[in-house]
């Protein structure tokens, strides 16, 4: 069920790409911003240290923990 709160939504990519990405981590990037669920990890994805993580979330799907293991974690 959507949260009423909740307003994030993935950036638009080509359908190849969304195939392509779904295929690779058995989640729909998509499906999981919209449910504010990790697609990398499954886990929830409501929470993030800044508007670029934030952003960023739109783009990969990832959580603020994946993406900090992923890209690691600024020092500013």
């Amino acid at each position: 069920m959507k949260n009423p709160h909740y307003s994030l939504e993935a950036t638009f990519k080509h359908q190849g790409i969304e195939q392509m990405l779904t295929k690779l981590t058995g989640v729909s990037r998509v499906g999981a911003v919209a449910e504010a669920s990790c697609a990398t990890c499954k886990g929830e994805a409501s929470s993030f240290r800044d508007a670029l993580s934030k952003k960023e979330y739109t783009i990969s799907g990832m959580c603020q923990s994946c993406q900090d293991s992923i890209f690691g974690i600024s020092e500013e």
